[in-house]
C-alpha cells in the first residue's frame, strides 16, 4: 500500500460541496466525455486521478484520516451532480464512497482505518466491494466464499464473487465470507478486507456490459488466500448485520445517481419539446406531452426528496434500511422512466447514439438489478411492514389539502395491509405475491410523504403544485396493487407448461 497525506477538503459541508460542485462544471467541460467513455469501455486514468485530487474519494470518509467527513446526505448530493454528466464515472466513485469504503469506516478497528482510509481518501488506492455470487445474487444467505481460521490469528479465504465493481483497478476489497465458528457463530458470516497483492487475490478480465460501460467490472478469485485475523471487518461472525448497514448506505447512494442520471434526462427532454415542432406547434403544445413533462417533473421532484428523507435518517438503523430500499427501488425505477420517456419524445432521433439519450437508456437498467433486485427488495420490504407494521401519526388538527391527501393514502394502504393480516394472520408472511404488493404501497408512500415534505419545507406554488401531482400519479399507481391478484390456476398452468417444455 502507498501512503498519502491527509486531504485539504475543509470540515463544512457547504464550504466542501460549492467548490467541489463548482470544479465539477468545469472539470466536466474539458474531461469528462461520456460518449468516449461508453465506447472504449473505461474511464481514463488520468480523469479518475484528477477526482482524487479534487478530493471526491474522501467526501465520506472522516476527517481524523484525511477525507472531508461528510454526511451520508452530503455524499449523495456530490454522487447526484457527478451522475448528471457521467453514470460510469458516478458508479465508479459512489461504490467507493459507499459500499467500498463505509464498512471499514462505520466497523473497522482503528488499525485497519489508520493503514487504510488516508490513502483511500485521496483516491490513489481505490476500494471496491463483493458479496454477488454465481449463485448467490440477492439470496445473500447462499454465499458460499468460505474463510476458515488457521492456527497462529489468520484466515484462509476460498471462493469466487462476481460482478465486482471498481474490479479492474482497485487497491483493496470488502467481501462477505461464511465464516463458520468464528467469533462463536456457528453459521455466521463476516466481512474482511483484502488487498489486491494478497497472495491468491486473482480478478478476471473486465466484463463487457449493456451500460455503464466505463465503469470496471470484474470477476474476483480466491485460491487459498491467508489473511490475519485482523482483517476481519467488525465483529467476527456478525457481518450479515454490518452488510445490512453498507447496503444501506450503498442503496442510498446509487439512488442519489439515479437522480443525476434522470435529471440529465429530464434537461434533455424539456430542450427537446420546447424546440421540436411537429403539425406547427411545438411537441410542449401537446395535451399528452405536457402530462409527459409534467408526469416526469414530478417524479425527479420525489426521487430528490426522498434521497435527501433517506439521507437524513442515517443515524437510525432500522429506518434507513426500509427506506433506504425504498430510494432505491423508487429512484431506479424512476431513472428508468425517465430515460424511457425521454427517449420517446426524441422518436427516431433518441434511438440514435449520437444524441446521447439511448446511453441513458442503457445505463438506467441495471439500477433495478444491482445492490438487491427490485423484486427481491419489494418482498423484502412487504415482509418488514407485515411483520411489524408502522402505526399511523396522530392526524394532524388543521391539515393542509397536501396533508389531508397524503393522509388517506396513508390509511388506504394500512386498511389494505390490515386486510390482509386478519384474513391470513402469520401465515401473510408465506404469501410472496402479498409481499410484493405490500412492498410496493410501501415504496409509494415513503415516496409521498418525502414529496409532501420538501414541498412544505420548499413552499412555493410550484413545489406544492408538483408534490399536489405526484400524489394523484402515486394514487393512480395503487390502483392495480391494491386490485385482487390474478387466480393462480392458469398462471400455475402457463409456468408448469414452460418447466415441461425445458
Amino acid at each position: 500500500m502507498v501512503t498519502a497525506a491527509a486531504s485539504p477538503l475543509p470540515p463544512d459541508e457547504s464550504d466542501v460541496l460549492e467548490p467541489l460542485l463548482s470544479s465539477l462544471e468545469r472539470l466536466a467541460a474539458t474531461e469528462i466525455d461520456s460518449t468516449a467513455i461508453d465506447r472504449e469501455g473505461h474511464i481514463p486514468r488520468p480523469l479518475l486521478a484528477t477526482l482524487g485530487e479534487l478530493g471526491w474519494y474522501g467526501l465520506s470518509l472522516p476527517e481524523a484520516y484525511g477525507g472531508a467527513g461528510l454526511t451520508l446526505g452530503g455524499a449523495c448530493k456530490a454522487v447526484t451532480a457527478l451522475a448528471r454528466h457521467d453514470r460510469s464515472v458516478a458508479t465508479s466513485v459512489g461504490l467507493h464512497l459507499g459500499l467500498g469504503t463505509r464498512g471499514l469506516v462505520a466497523f473497522g478497528s482503528e488499525g485497519l482505518r489508520e493503514r487504510y482510509l488516508p490513502v483511500l481518501a485521496t483516491g490513489k488506492a481505490v476500494a471496491s466491494f463483493a458479496t454477488t455470487e454465481s449463485e448467490a445474487g440477492s439470496d445473500l444467505g447462499a454465499i458460499r466464499t468460505q474463510a476458515t481460521e488457521l492456527p497462529g490469528g489468520r484466515l484462509r479465504v476460498e471462493g469466487d464473487k462476481v460482478w465486482v465493481t471498481n474490479g479492474g483497478f482497485a487497491e483493496v476489497v470488502t467481501i462477505t465470507a461464511a465464516t463458520p465458528g468464528l467469533g462463536g457463530a456457528r453459521r455466521g458470516h463476516s466481512l474482511i478486507l483484502l488487498e489486491r497483492g494478497d497472495r491468491g487475490v486473482a480478478f478476471q478480465p473486465e466484463e463487457h456490459k449493456l451500460g455503464i460501460r466505463g465503469s470496471s467490472t470484474c470477476g474476483l478469485h480466491l485460491d487459498g488466500v491467508e489473511v490475519p485475523l485482523e482483517r476481519v471487518i467488525g465483529e467476527p461472525g456478525a457481518g450479515m448485520v454490518h452488510l445490512q448497514h453498507v447496503l444501506a448506505w450503498g442503496r442510498t447512494m446509487m439512488a442519489a445517481g439515479c437522480c443525476g442520471a434522470a435529471l440529465a434526462a429530464q434537461a434533455k427532454a424539456n430542450e427537446w419539446v420546447t424546440f421540436r415542432k411537429q403539425f406547427g406547434k411545438t411537441l410542449l403544445s401537446f395535451e399528452v406531452v405536457r402530462e409527459q413533462v409534467a408526469d416526469l417533473a414530478a417524479t425527479l421532484f420525489t426521487m430528490v426528496a426522498l434521497v435527501a428523507r433517506t439521507a437524513a435518517a442515517e443515524e437510525e438503523r432500522d429506518v434507513l434500511l426500509l427506506r433506504s430500499t425504498a430510494a432505491k427501488v423508487f429512484c431506479s425505477e424512476g431513472n428508468w422512466e425517465a430515460a424511457d420517456v425521454t427517449l420517446q419524445l426524441h422518436g427516431g432521433s433518441g434511438y440514435i447514439e449520437e444524441t446521447g439519450v439511448s446511453l441513458l437508456l442503457r445505463d438506467a437498467r441495471i439500477t433495478r438489478i444491482f445492490e438487491g433486485a427490485n423484486d427481491v427488495l419489494l418482498v423484502h420490504a412487504g415482509t418488514i411492514e407485515a411483520a411489524s407494521p408502522r402505526p399511523l401519526d396522530p392526524p394532524l388538527p388543521e391539515p393542509s389539502p397536501l396533508r389531508r391527501e397524503l393522509r388517506a393514502i396513508e390509511e388506504q394502504i394500512a386498511g389494505w395491509r390490515g386486510e390482509q393480516s386478519r384474513r391470513l394472520g402469520v401465515r401473510l408472511l408465506r404469501q410472496q405475491r402479498l409481499l410484493h404488493k405490500l412492498g410496493r404501497l410501501v415504496v409509494l408512500r415513503e415516496a409521498a410523504q418525502a414529496a409532501v415534505e420538501r414541498a412544505e419545507a420548499e413552499g412555493t406554488p410550484l413545489s406544492l403544485a408538483t408534490a399536489t401531482h405526484f400524489l394523484a400519479m402515486a394514487r393512480a399507481r395503487m390502483l392495480p396493487v391494491l386490485a385482487p391478484p390474478l387466480d393462480l390456476g392458469p398462471v400455475d398452468a402457463i409456468a408448469d407448461s414452460v418447466t415441461r417444455r425445458a
